[in-house]
């Protein structure tokens, strides 16, 4: 087997060395330079995540955060850069080096203000999670935190919900609906006017949990043009913490490739945003969930458009030129 490049649309990486007050380069979490070296990884996507609840400043916060991104960038330049372009990526990678995306998990940073927007699309993010486990100015959870999980079906994006997507297409940003209740993915599938993501979810017909997309879904987000990034967490994977999980990966990703094909699959593993899956340990054991999809009959163009080629067609799709 030949060596693969790998793009993965969801790490909490950023936020997790803030709070464990370690280090970028090498560290003991899911992430760091040195593991994405070994883990041949193109480009990695950094969200901010945002715990929204009783926090008054979460746009500030949410600048501090990427204070220390810049300067993860800053002092690592030669070997890691931030990019807003899928061709950016493309020419680091020819130059040997990683790409950085700057997203965000938590539309609450807004703080209901289109203008907040503009200022993270001029601070390079070119992703944005609309919810995370709260309500916020924009729509539900699929998730309620420290409640009952639940599929809401009723309540989809609120009027500033609709503003926030828009405006994104308008400035060139990808609109992520992980997290986003039902009522909520389907209003964005239903209004899209460029290809969406679920940049953190697996398959709800391989494992019934509501952070995973339904079937239904799945085909909209294919004719969408979309993707949607297999997760790691055992929790969306197979419920059971005990096992490899990347038998039950290859799963989710055959599966999908049934209803959707491999064009609607991209990787988004939710590292340092959960806790240490068995097998996908770290972002290293990309070695490990490559030869796994490479038995079970994935050819070595399926592997490409799953793990990085379809993310740099959906960033592409979404630039304004």
């Amino acid at each position: 087997m030949r060596e693969f490049k790998v793009i993965d649309m969801h790490c909490d990486t950023i936020t997790a060395i803030a709070r464990a007050n370690t280090s970028f380069v090498d560290n003991d979490l899911h992430i760091s330079l040195r593991k994405l070296q070994k883990g041949n990884y193109m480009m990695q996507c950094f969200a901010i995540f945002i715990y929204l609840k009783g926090l008054s400043n979460p746009f500030e916060k949410c600048n501090e955060y990427m204070d220390l991104f810049d300067q993860f960038m800053k002092e690592n330049e030669k070997e890691i850069a931030q990019v807003t372009t899928a061709k950016e990526i493309v020419e680091n990678d020819a130059n040997g080096k990683i790409s950085a995306l700057l997203t965000i998990e938590e539309g609450g940073v807004l703080e209901g203000k289109l203008e907040n927007l503009q200022h993270f699309y001029d601070r390079g993010v070119r992703m944005m999670t609309l919810t995370w486990n709260f309500e916020n100015e924009i729509a539900f959870p699929n998730y309620v935190y420290e409640d009952v999980p639940r599929c809401d079906t009723e309540r989809g994006l609120k009027p500033f919900g609709f503003e926030v997507i828009n405006k994104m297409w308008d400035l060139g940003m990808i609109v992520d609906v992980s997290h986003l209740n039902d009522a909520g993915i389907y209003d964005v599938l239903n209004n899209a006017r460029k290809p969406i993501v679920a940049s953190h979810s697996n398959s709800r017909a391989i494992w019934n949990v509501p952070r995973n997309m339904s079937d239904d879904m799945i085909r909209k987000l294919k004719a969408n043009g979309g993707i949607m990034g297999m997760n790691y967490c055992d929790h969306f994977v197979s419920g059971n913490t005990d096992r490899n999980q990347i038998p039950d990966i290859v799963e989710h990703v055959k599966h999908i490739a049934d209803i959707a094909g491999v064009e609607t699959i991209g990787l988004g593993g939710d590292f340092d945003g959960i806790s240490t899956p068995i097998g996908m340990s770290d972002c290293t054991k990309t070695h490990d969930l490559y030869a796994a999809l490479n038995e079970a009959g994935f050819s070595q163009n399926d592997i490409d458009m799953m793990f990085y080629k379809n993310f740099l067609r959906v960033l592409e799709a979404n630039e304004v030129k």
